[in-house]
């Protein structure tokens, strides 16, 4: 099994657009559309990556991301957002109070361009080190 990736966003036409450049790329991907069963994919599925929207309904990804972070589980982090910019330093203090690496992030719109370079850099590293 290759790499794996966790998208999570509740726009299910984005999460598809994703996970079939990811795949193309060689990552095994899964899909979560419903923030509020995210974390218990994660756990289970337990990907190298995970790609978080910051604003979705129930659950934005500010408490999601501290979830994830508090399981321990070592990942890397992409931050998409089309208008949660006022919660992208939140989100960066959320990883730096886990030590967790800055999190790559995607300014929705995002160019297929731009998203194959985030993962490429986000999966290049050989091993399964923290964020």
């Amino acid at each position: 099994m290759g790499k794996r990736l966790l998208i999570v966003d509740d726009d299910a036409g984005l999460t598809r657009v994703v996970a079939l450049t990811a795949e193309w790329l060689g990552l095994t991907t899964l899909q979560v559309n419903d923030p509020m069963r995210a974390i218990d994919v994660f756990i289970d599925f337990q990907p190298e990556a995970v790609m978080i929207d910051l604003l979705m309904p129930e659950k934005d990804g500010i408490d999601l991301l501290d979830e994830i972070m508090l399981t321990g589980l070592p990942t890397r982090v992409i931050l998409t957002s089309g208008n949660g910019e006022e919660l992208l330093p939140l989100a960066q203090d959320v990883l730096a109070f886990h030590g967790a690496q800055a999190a790559v992030l995607l300014q929705k719109p995002f160019r297929r361009a731009e998203l194959v370079a985030a993962l490429t850099r986000l999966t290049s590293c050989g091993s399964r080190s923290p964020a």
